[in-house]
């Protein structure tokens, strides 16, 4: 599996990739040219930035310029053609992070096409600047923060604000005065519990285990639903063993962790001051690598100490009936059951081409996320929304 370094798994699930290519003329990385179209391509990027003969001065000369225009002479506008330039002659990761600011502030809030594109471009510059390598990570994170907050998006805000201090981030008197925070700050009772939490937790290092493992999990889209359609067109980010202690399949396997399972990062469903709840999923590769997923909801309390845990997607075993879960923004649980049929044996014949031929439904059970975190089953129907 492709490593993905810890930041770059929280910027990049928020960032929109650019169409892009690379014009070669032949194997020697001497060949890679980046053009306007394709600066935001990181593929593109990465490999542009492995040229030895990039005119770093040129693109100094430029980025100084940029700077004076947006910061001396308040012009970020104006300012973007000359960031792009420096980036066209050679990547550099302040360049990004500067251009992105910029491009934040053409994104203005508004439902503007031209709004969310500056938004989404902006994120995906930032991304950019940390796989370069820009210093310190807290601030990428504050600026997402406060690009999310402007946009609305307050569940990602709090995210990003919490990650940044937990990486960090200890100007806490911009934090209470920043304006681009204060859609976050009329939330009073979430920005008070999880500012603080933040802040108290970022020198517990068990505390900051469970932080960085549980701000991996980008929040949801509700309500969802875990069918075997849900993973097409998705990208999932794999769990290390360095947080097993939050899941218990993943301690159960230690000693296959080379040809047992993988496990993967969902995402957020629900998140309190006390309680949080996740979605990670398990595919047996020992058994296929086509095997299907089994989707797992479970809650954590503050400290990261597992509260309760259910399947809502998939299966474990072939003998288990195939699961389909749907979760709602109210917090209600729907799973329904069903019994199986593969064209051919999956036991003899693994899931690679085997076609999935019948799913016949053999139960349904209803639960709800109680206010103490736990999976409560319920004998009526969820009130879909």
């Amino acid at each position: 599996m492709r490593h993905i370094p810890l930041i770059a798994i929280i910027l990049s699930a928020a960032a929109c990739q650019q169409n892009g290519e690379i014009k070669t003329g032949s194997s020697n990385n001497s060949a890679y040219t980046l053009t306007e179209g394709y600066h935001l391509n990181e593929d593109s990027v990465l490999l542009f930035t492995s040229r030895k003969d990039l005119p770093e001065n040129e693109a100094d000369r430029l980025f100084r310029q940029a700077i004076d225009v947006y910061r001396n002479q308040e012009n970020p506008a104006a300012a973007l053609p000359l960031f792009r330039q420096s980036i066209l002659k050679a990547p550099r990761a302040a360049a990004f992070f500067e251009y992105g600011n910029a491009l934040s502030e053409m994104g203005d809030g508004s439902a503007s096409m031209q709004a969310r594109l500056s938004v989404e471009q902006a994120l995906q510059a930032y991304h950019i600047a940390d796989l370069l390598g820009y210093k310190p990570v807290s601030k990428l994170l504050y600026n997402t923060a406060c690009l999310y907050a402007k946009s609305g998006k307050e569940d990602s805000a709090f995210h990003y604000l919490v990650s940044a201090i937990e990486f960090g981030y200890t100007n806490t008197a911009q934090i209470y005065k920043d304006s681009d925070l204060a859609p976050l700050r009329e939330i009073r009772w979430r920005f008070d519990n999880e500012i603080t939490a933040a802040l108290s937790g970022a020198s517990d290092p068990d505390r900051l285990l469970w932080k960085l493992f549980s701000h991996e999990f980008q929040p949801l889209e509700l309500p969802v639903v875990f069918d075997t359609k849900f993973r097409e067109d998705k990208s999932f980010s794999n769990v290390t063993y360095d947080f097993e202690k939050f899941i218990p399949e993943m301690r159960n396997a230690k000693f296959s962790r080379d040809v047992g399972s993988e496990y993967y990062y969902i995402g957020s469903v629900q998140s309190t001051p006390q309680f949080t709840v996740l979605t990670y999923a398990v595919q047996d590769v020992m058994m296929d690598e086509g095997a299907p997923y089994c989707y797992y909801l479970a809650s954590f309390d503050a400290n990261g100490k597992l509260l309760d845990k259910m399947i809502v997607g998939g299966h474990r075993i072939l003998d288990e009936p195939f699961r389909v879960g749907k979760i709602t923004g109210n917090g209600e649980v729907e799973v329904r059951k069903f019994a199986v049929r593969y064209e051919k044996d999956p036991a003899q014949n693994g899931y690679a081409e085997n076609k999935m031929e019948e799913m016949n439904e053999v139960g349904v059970e209803y639960f709800a996320i109680s206010p103490e975190g736990r999976f409560t089953p319920k004998s009526v129907p969820l009130a879909m929304r």
